[in-house]
């Protein structure tokens, strides 16, 4: 499904959903505040990265997804630590800071 797709079916299921509200400022509100955890949650599940398409660089850990297992890791010359690595994602940086590694 592509992220438009995505984006039309979200907003029919909170459209149908919001119309029992009588108040149009509540309906706005509630309208925003459904379309940003969306965007939130696509965001976020976009960040795994395939590691048959892209690695990240040399002895840098991340996050790995290992049989439903989540860990750190690192990828020395296109091989890594553990076996099985299924996707991979930076470790973001604190709230207002540097990346914490």
């Amino acid at each position: 499904m592509t992220t438009e797709e995505k984006a039309v079916k979200q907003a029919e299921l909170h459209f149908k959903m919001l119309c029992n509200y009588t108040s149009p400022e509540e309906l706005i509100k509630r309208a925003y505040r459904a379309g940003y955890l969306a965007g939130a949650a696509e965001a976020l599940a976009s960040q795994w990265k395939d590691p048959k398409v892209e690695l990240p660089e040399d002895n840098t850990l991340v996050v790995v997804w290992i049989n439903s297992t989540i860990l750190t890791d690192y990828c020395e010359s296109g091989e890594w630590h553990y076996r099985g690595v299924r996707f991979w994602l930076p470790i973001p940086p604190l709230k207002g800071g540097e990346a914490c590694l």
